[in-house]
């Protein structure tokens, strides 16, 4: 059987035609998803405040060509082996990067499984001074509790009187025992305030036990207390029953709505030191929050604002082609400065960063 040319000429061109439309598909087909995990805390706020999960969700929904696939952390914060296991469980199923709210108690626990290359985390609330000027895979976005202390040890001065009450938080020890040394040496060292020490487990308090102390005649009060415990507000309101005059100074990790509306008409003398400025006089913060209220209904507590920051710093990196933790590091570390839809990051060769606090005086600007 004769075969025409016109045919034998047809049958690469087939060929050549389907390669083609291969290499097109290839080049049109999105990059791999990466694995990233988000904690999410059983207790005590993850039982009423799903403020990490949702704010990965809208990240997801307003940036659906992202590369990153959550993955949610779930274990309790207190309890410091528990997270252990859960990050175990996590780098065995090959996830290589972290995100995570832990307190310091449980970034101390889970330190030893970020020395290598194996697995990057970004903290976004442990200050700890443990963790700082450490050569290892751990990035903070927040300053740590020797810089926040001093800010707030500066505040206290500016402040009438010379009787300070704090009540220092023992459900995190590895924060409020650091920080209430460097506070306490920068208030010795000025000479006028006497400090009135009392340690307390915030999250269980009992007003009955607090009152003799409360009703004692001080000028002040400081709750060094973190980890957005609702209890929070609760005390302050009690100190503002026998002081309403008094000014009420609290940390930036109590920066939540449940915090502030618990502690009624204490709002008012209240001090809140923050890591950026009132939302409502930010235009990125304020649009952020009115975007996350309207898809959720409810309004997110300031972690959302760290969590979204480190997404975004994932996103920049991996969209540049830095697909390991070793590369993401040195991106993140050489870069000067990440900009951010909610503010701009600067690390140092530590992966720390510094910055100073504002003090918001009208905390109820804050509120929905």
């Amino acid at each position: 059987m004769k075969v025409s040319l016109p045919a034998l000429v047809a049958i690469p061109s087939v060929l050549i035609l389907g390669l083609a439309l291969a290499l097109g598909v290839l080049e049109r087909a999105p990059p791999a998803t990466i694995a990233v995990a988000v904690d999410a805390p059983l207790a005590p706020r993850g039982l009423f405040d799903p403020t990490e999960v949702n704010t990965h969700d809208l990240y997801l929904e307003e940036h659906p060509r992202s590369r990153i696939r959550p993955v949610q952390l779930y274990h309790e914060e207190f309890k410091p082996e528990q997270s252990v296991a859960a990050f175990h469980d996590a780098l065995n199923q090959g996830v290589r990067y972290f995100v995570t709210i832990q307190n310091s108690a449980s970034a101390l626990g889970t330190l030893s499984l970020f020395q290598d290359s194996r697995a990057l985390l970004i903290n976004t609330t442990s200050t700890t001074p443990a963790l700082t000027g450490r050569d290892d895979f751990v990035l903070r976005i927040i300053p740590d509790a020797e810089r926040e202390q001093r800010a707030i040890a500066r505040e206290i001065q500016r402040l009438p009187g010379q009787r300070l009450l704090v009540l220092q938080d023992t459900g995190n020890l590895a924060y409020t025992d650091p920080a209430f040394a460097v506070l306490a040496a920068e208030l010795r060292a000025q000479g006028r305030w006497r400090i009135a020490h009392h340690p307390l487990q915030v999250s269980a308090y009992k007003p009955a036990e607090l009152r003799e102390l409360m009703a004692r005649e001080h000028d002040a009060l400081y709750i060094l207390a973190g980890s957005y415990i609702p209890a929070i507000g609760n005390v302050a309101q009690l100190f503002h029953h026998y002081h309403p005059a008094a000014p009420i100074l609290l940390t930036p990790w109590a920066r939540s709505p449940t915090i502030l509306e618990k502690a009624g008409d204490a709002i008012d003398r209240i001090i809140l030191p923050a890591h950026f400025g009132p939302r409502r006089l930010i235009g990125s913060l304020d649009d952020y929050y009115r975007r996350f209220h309207a898809r959720f209904g409810f309004e997110p507590m300031a972690t959302a604002i760290g969590v979204r920051q480190a997404l975004e710093l994932l996103d920049q990196a991996f969209a540049r082609g830095h697909d390991t933790p070793a590369k993401v590091k040195e991106y993140l570390l050489t870069t000067p400065t990440h900009q951010t839809s909610l503010g701009l990051v600067a690390f140092d060769p530590y992966g720390d960063v510094s910055g100073d606090l504002y003090f918001l005086r009208d905390p109820r600007l804050e509120l929905p």
